[in-house]
């Protein structure tokens, strides 16, 4: 089991969505504790999978010209080698277990419609277990955030 998230990490962590890119010191000042404590507590809080500090591309703005979102329906038995076959996809960048309709959501990139449509009628037929796709593509983006707030679990 993880190690409970402390009210520190949460303030290192609120901080950390809102700019990537704080200097350990300004953390430190900001919430009154040494610049050790912030650097040891943000490489543990790497080290231990709750965070990763990256770049966020705006997909339109490097010639992305396709955002995909697509929902499929899997066989029961293959989900598990369904997803493993998507996260392998250079062009998928999430792939998650669904509750409802869907069984599986993908979201992927493409620099055309040509590419999605090749990725729809030629790569995944190849994956065993897929019986149906549902795409939507993404005429643009009014909000995207990583600032959410941690709950107290304690």
């Amino acid at each position: 089991m993880p190690r409970a998230i402390d009210n520190l990490d949460r303030k290192i962590i609120v901080i950390l969505q809102r700019d990537g890119r704080t200097p350990y010191v300004e953390m430190a000042r900001a919430l009154d504790v040494a610049e050790g404590t912030v650097r040891r507590r943000v490489e543990n809080l790497i080290a231990e999978g709750v965070i990763g500090i990256a770049a966020v591309t705006d997909p339109f703005k490097v010639g992305i010209g396709i955002v995909a979102l697509i929902d499929l329906d899997v066989d029961p038995g293959h989900l598990d080698d369904v997803g493993m076959r998507l996260v392998e996809m250079p062009c998928v960048r999430v792939v998650a277990y669904t509750t409802g309709v869907h069984d599986l959501f993908v979201e992927a990139l493409f620099p055309s419609q040509q590419e999605l449509l090749a990725f729809l009628k030629d790569e995944l037929p190849q994956i065993t277990g897929i019986r149906h796709t549902d795409t939507s593509m993404v005429l643009g983006m009014l909000k995207r955030s990583y600032e959410w707030e941690i709950p107290d679990v304690a």
